[in-house]
């Protein structure tokens, strides 16, 4: 059995049917000590004795694409977290672009264009 480490992975998450589907996909693998979702950042935080190859595989085949940001021990010494919170309040940025559509939430419609006896045409 494999220590316990920490994987971070870029997972692009556009709305909650996306973390819903990402969260499903990675409580299905055995090792899975604990699940963290930053939606803002788009970044699954795994602690876990699971294969990372494993991992990246079965979020490939829900349709999800997944970058390994970085991969260490399960425990990391706690740094100053005021000091980093008072960079981040100086750096936010208000006007943020706006996120691309999720093809998976994305509603398809079909038009359809037909005469009308009487004149004029019908959207079904």
């Amino acid at each position: 059995m494999m220590n316990m480490q920490k994987i971070v992975l870029k997972v692009p998450i556009y709305c909650d049917k996306c973390k819903t589907c990402i969260m499903k996909t990675i409580a299905k693998i055995d090792g899975i000590k604990s699940i963290a979702i930053d939606v803002e950042k788009s970044t699954l935080t795994l602690i876990c004795d699971s294969d990372l190859v494993q991992i990246v595989k079965e979020l490939k085949k829900a349709g999800k694409v997944a970058q390994v940001v970085s991969v260490g021990p399960e425990k990391e010494e706690k740094k100053d977290e005021k000091k980093d919170d008072k960079k981040k309040d100086e750096k936010k940025d208000y006007c943020k672009p706006l996120p691309p559509c999720c093809t998976a939430c994305r509603p398809s419609y079909v038009v359809i264009y037909d005469e009308h006896p009487y004149g004029g045409c019908v959207i079904s």
